[in-house]
């Protein structure tokens, strides 16, 4: 059974008519500010400032500050999933879901972009979502989001190689996009879209749309990063140790749809 099968059943027994083309077509999507309310953002702030307290303390040269141990910041983390998770079930995929993964990072100042500041696809089944909720303010000086998208703000998606147990090829080109697409973008009339927002702000990715990060010209830049998966039962946390983990363990997502336990 491959993601897409999969995810059909999970939809099947949750029994949501969910418009499926627009989970696929709409790859970035901006969670109302209506979802939220004080409590949701009193798990921001303090979460925001217990992260920044721990990354200023820290000098690296590498592109990113990663939070080795997430689990410290526990109260926080699940308070934030507990609100983004439902409306992700109900609102974008019509199935259950649970945590995968959770990263909080630091975007430092770079010389060149590599890595992630170059425009690629993540190359994870296309039914793996990633969750961003920017835990200081973003703006165009520090290294907001970035994806290319049309006038209607529609992302352009890379179909994957991956998407499950009999189809896991490694990406064309590492998963980078190539100027030769990027040129093709920009005649179709595709142009780059950035995400600036307040402490708080929180979208979900399509991990296959075509994104980057920008370099850090002044400030910081502090994330948490929640990926979710479908489940085909109600999960009773949405973030647990027995399935749920950060840096601490790779990000591979597993070929097989149904795995849940790591």
């Amino acid at each position: 059974m491959n993601y897409k099968e999969y995810y059909k059943e999970c939809r099947d027994s949750y029994s949501n008519n969910i418009n499926v083309e627009e989970f696929y077509n709409k790859p970035v999507r901006i969670i109302p500010e209506t979802v939220f309310d004080e409590k949701y953002y009193s798990f921001v702030d303090v979460l925001s400032c217990k992260v920044k307290n721990e990354f200023d303390s820290i000098t690296t040269n590498h592109i990113m500050i990663e939070c080795q141990d997430f689990w410290k910041y526990e109260e926080q983390v699940s308070g934030i999933a507990d609100y983004i998770v439902p409306y992700l079930e109900s609102s974008l995929y019509g199935c259950y879901l649970y945590v995968d993964k959770v990263y909080i990072y630091r975007t430092t100042k770079i010389s060149k972009r590599s890595s992630s500041y170059l425009w690629h696809y993540d190359n994870n089944p296309s039914e793996i979502v990633k969750n961003i909720i920017y835990l200081n303010d973003v703006t165009n000086s520090n290294s907001p989001f970035e994806y290319m998208a049309d006038n209607n703000d529609n992302g352009v998606i890379i179909q994957p190689s991956r998407t499950g147990p009999n189809n896991w090829r490694p990406a064309p080109n590492n998963s980078r996009v190539t100027m030769e697409k990027l040129f093709e973008l920009h005649k179709k009339g595709y142009k780059p879209k950035k995400i600036l927002g307040k402490k708080g702000t929180t979208f979900s990715f399509n991990n296959d749309c075509v994104h980057r990060v920008n370099p850090i010209k002044e400030g910081y830049r502090d994330v948490l990063n929640i990926r979710v998966k479908p489940s085909l039962k109600k999960i009773e946390k949405y973030i647990d140790k027995r399935w749920t983990s950060g840096y601490d363990r790779t990000g591979a997502v597993n070929p097989n749809p149904e795995r849940i336990f790591l």
